[in-house]
């Protein structure tokens, strides 16, 4: 009423008919349990619209992981947990892919097992695991990315085409995901390319330091540098090309027709300008020379009508011991690199490449920015540490 205070159950009716039907399912108090907060008032909506064939109002970010967020809803229902449970099952699948990267680039039980456990702590996977939005999805398949062109790069470098042809069709699939998840995904690109042409100079290098004549050195190499370049054309072109533009296969249904394939190529434009000329504001927006001291955290939720003396809330940052650790980490590991000091530099060089493909960009872009950015960077920051 004009005071402010709630209106009984049943009270707001015209000649004696209720106004608002299905009054009983209204909940006693409105959280986080039973609606929606922050940008899930987008994605969420969009996996209904997109489940439902309904003219779909977010297109600011391909469709795929809206596409996850769908199938929960088709599962679940139109829910909290409908709309959350695929973003909780890929932030859960985020520590056996971690743990496989960790394995892999350090090889030692111990350490893998303590920075896998640190990673499963981290607040931000946490966080952005419970709340549907899309960047859950990409961080898992820029992880899954990161693993398989590590694969990759051991099994070319020491062996050319052997052993190497299974992950560089499963990194191209990951890849191809993660952009059509989110064009974050297609940061990892950048960082993924120049981790695969490194590899083809560590073959050049393996194979000139292996015993035979110059001619055999320079035949083999010619054969594995081919097999090289098509194999990334396919797998690292072709295929995400093919995976992004099949993304937007369920929006084609849509009952209005505002989806043709011919205006696929419209909405890349519009997303373009969408984020290029974005000038809005947020009071919990930060830039990205912030993000790994954690000086600015999103307040996503906050409690209303709440018992006297109570307060709820949910922010977005992340552990201490893993973002300020590892920001520290990384300066260590840049020293050690440019004084000649780090004995394992393959591994050093492969994680400041993929760290930087992820955070780099986010110098350039002016328009506002939030901490979560930093999730996809996170995880080699911590694998520095």
């Amino acid at each position: 009423d004009a005071a402010g205070r709630a209106l009984p159950l049943g009270s707001v009716s015209a000649g004696g008919v209720a106004l608002f039907d299905e009054q009983t399912t209204l909940p006693d108090r409105p959280s986080q349990l039973n609606g929606m907060y922050f940008d899930e008032i987008y994605h969420g909506r969009t996996g209904y619209e997109t489940l439902h064939g309904l003219p779909i109002y977010e297109t600011t970010h391909p469709p795929l992981g809206k596409d996850f967020i769908a199938l929960g809803i088709a599962l679940l229902g139109m829910n909290p947990l409908g709309w959350r449970i695929m973003g909780v099952l890929f932030g859960i699948a985020m520590v056996p892919v971690f743990y496989l990267l960790a394995r892999r680039l350090l090889k030692k039980f111990w350490p893998v097992l303590c920075v896998t456990g640190l990673f499963a702590l981290d607040f931000m996977r946490y966080t952005q695991s419970r709340i549907a939005t899309i960047d859950v999805f990409v961080v898992l398949f820029v992880l899954l990315g990161a693993y398989f062109m590590l694969w990759f790069c051991q099994a070319y470098v020491a062996g050319g085409r052997k052993g190497a042809l299974l992950p560089a069709a499963l990194g191209g699939v990951a890849f191809g995901l993660g952009c059509a998840s989110k064009w974050t995904g297609v940061y990892a690109g950048l960082g993924l390319a120049a981790v695969y042409f490194l590899a083809l100079y560590g073959r050049w290098r393996h194979i000139m330091s292996a015993p035979g004549s110059e001619a055999d050195k320079e035949i083999t190499f010619q054969r594995d540098f081919r097999f090289a370049i098509r194999t990334g054309l396919l797998f690292y072109v072709a295929v995400p090309l093919a995976i992004y533009t099949a993304s937007y296969i369920p929006l084609l249904f849509e009952q209005s027709g505002g989806f043709t394939f011919a205006g696929i190529l419209r909405s890349q434009q519009v997303m373009f300008s969408y984020h290029s000329q974005l000038t809005s504001t947020h009071p919990f927006e930060s830039r990205w020379y912030s993000w790994p001291l954690m000086l600015r955290p999103v307040w996503y939720y906050m409690g209303s009508r709440l018992p006297a003396g109570t307060v709820a809330s949910i922010a977005a940052f992340g552990n201490p011991v893993v973002w300020w650790g590892g920001a520290a980490a990384l300066l260590w590991l840049v020293w050690r690199l440019v004084s000649g000091r780090c004995k394992k530099k393959p591994a050093a060089v492969f994680l400041l490449i993929l760290f930087a493909a992820q955070y780099l960009p986010w110098v350039f872009i002016s328009r506002a920015t939030f901490i979560y950015h930093y999730f996809a960077a996170m995880p080699f920051a911590l694998l520095a540490l």
